[in-house]
């Protein structure tokens, strides 16, 4: 039990702290170069030093543009009420497209939800939108399982099965977004939030 709670606690701070995230993975890549470098590399210091720097340079430009790109998709859609989801159909045909985890835009409204796919980290728009009406949201909130997370890029996402107007579909989305995302999906007449379906207790599922 406490070591799911403890892998989602961590994940969780890597997501609310990120540029310290980086930070602390830099110190630990450059660690671990410096080690293999002294162990299976030139005894030189000059060159083990300037190795370092080099790989050091490497991950840094990588992690920083990344960080900027997640941090401007983040401000965007929080603009617009927006949240980054997956769904998918799971009553498809085995081996349907529907079937698999789809990236996009979640606008949500009382009791209904406009999925907009979209591609890349920077979610640019691609195809066409579906409007939903939840009609139930189902209580069992779970966390996807490695064996279900075929086109699913992200990690430490929670999943929610609804019932809509174009059948069930599930939501795939992170902790903080599906708290938000339900309270909306289940305000609409006659619709209640099972308290299941909580963030604080998905973990003891």
């Amino acid at each position: 039990m406490n070591g799911p709670r403890r892998e989602g606690a961590t994940k969780n701070w890597m997501r609310q702290h990120p540029y310290l995230a980086v930070s602390l993975g830099y110190v630990v890549f450059l660690a671990v170069t410096t080690a293999v470098s002294l162990v299976y590399g030139s005894p030189d210091i000059a060159e083990m030093l300037l190795q370092a720097l080099m790989y050091s340079l490497i991950y840094w430009l990588g992690a920083f543009f990344q960080s900027r790109r997640f941090s401007r998709t983040k401000k965007r859609l929080d603009e617009h009420g927006q949240s980054k989801v997956y769904i998918r159909y799971p009553d498809s045909r085995p081996g349907s497209l529907s079937g698999m985890w789809n990236q996009g835009i979640a606008a949500p409204g009382e009791g209904s939800m406009r999925f907009q796919p979209a591609v890349y980290d920077s979610l640019e728009l691609s195809g066409r939108a579906t409007d939903f009406v939840v009609q139930e949201v189902l209580p069992e909130r779970r966390k996807v399982p490695r064996d279900e997370r075929k086109y699913l890029w992200d990690f430490g996402f929670e999943v929610v099965t609804l019932l809509t107007d174009k059948g069930k579909v599930q939501l795939a989305a992170s902790p903080e977004t599906l708290d938000s995302l339900l309270e909306l999906l289940a305000s609409g007449p006659g619709r209640r939030l099972d308290q299941r379906v909580r963030g604080e207790d998905a973990d003891g599922a």
